[in-house]
């Protein structure tokens, strides 16, 4: 945290010398010109404390927040602020028709929903940063914020199922990687049938990881494998769940927990040994 405002301070670059820390941040976090910083509230209450009081202020202020959400709202509104100059506008004078023209150019050059509700939060956090007006909360700002967010496109970032697909392409890597079933590390195999596992079975992670091996049944055509206690049965009666053998060499579910139960070669003077334990 202590970095942010040194590393936008610290060069030796003589223009830059004579300014008061003020100034040089704005330029280089934002991007903003010096008449636009020295117009804001914010400047007028820098000026009045002693230069090195007001510096030493400026800075606690400045670290109160991390570099990352520095980092962050400054790459949110290089869009925004290119667009006032453009316009020949200052970011902290645009009225709340400029913020509502570019949410719909947003909209239009297909920005998600989520990008333009990120724009609206650093613009916000740049206004109160600076102590000018927060045209953000303005009436009209909302109602076209409810327009685009039916114009805009709204990104789904829900991860799909694993599908047969998926298991025969991480397949292919495997071998591809390591040519042959039997030089497939360990590691890599228990993550592979892990996959395979839950695909087959449809067992959730927190109970994989809880089967030991006195919970597996074998049969020549399946697995039966019995589940103690799961999400959905909190009185932990029990249940079983059945990985099946399917033709198809190697990618056989059954044939595969066979090949990797050999692989892991369990002590046999263990009377608790995990399914998927822990490698390290």
């Amino acid at each position: 945290m202590s970095n942010v405002f040194s590393l936008t301070l610290a060069k030796p670059f003589f223009p830059y010398v004579i300014r008061p820390p003020f100034q040089q941040f704005a330029e280089r976090v934002f991007g903003l010109p010096e008449e636009d910083a020295t117009a804001t509230l914010a400047y007028r209450a820098y000026i009045r404390d002693q230069p090195d009081e007001a510096a030493a202020l400026f800075r606690a202020k400045v670290l109160s927040f991390s570099l990352a959400t520095w980092t962050r709202h400054a790459a949110t509104l290089q869009g925004f602020l290119v667009f006032c100059r453009r316009r020949a506008v200052s970011v902290f004078e645009c009225t709340p028709s400029v913020i509502n023209l570019f949410m719909l150019h947003s909209a239009q050059d297909g920005k998600t929903f989520g990008q333009v509700t990120s724009f609206l939060d650093s613009l916000s956090f740049l206004y109160r940063f600076y102590g000018m007006p927060n045209y953000v909360l303005d009436d009209s700002v909302a109602s076209t914020r409810k327009f685009v967010a039916k114009a805009c496109v709204h990104a789904n970032r829900k991860k799909g199922a694993l599908t047969a697909a998926d298991i025969r392409k991480i397949w292919n890597t495997l071998i591809d990687k390591f040519r042959s079933v039997e030089k497939i590390p360990l590691c890599e195999l228990r993550t592979f049938v892990m996959c395979v596992f839950q695909h087959s079975t449809f067992c959730r992670f927190s109970d994989l990881k809880e089967i030991t091996l006195d919970k597996l049944f074998f049969d020549t055509e399946y697995f039966k494998i019995k589940i103690s206690s799961s999400k959905t049965d909190q009185a932990g009666h029990g249940d079983y769940v059945f990985l099946p053998s399917r033709p198809g060499g190697f990618l056989d579910p059954h044939m595969l927990l066979c090949l990797y139960i050999q692989k892991l070669n369990p002590d046999p003077a263990q009377t608790l040994v995990y399914l998927f334990p822990p490698l390290v």
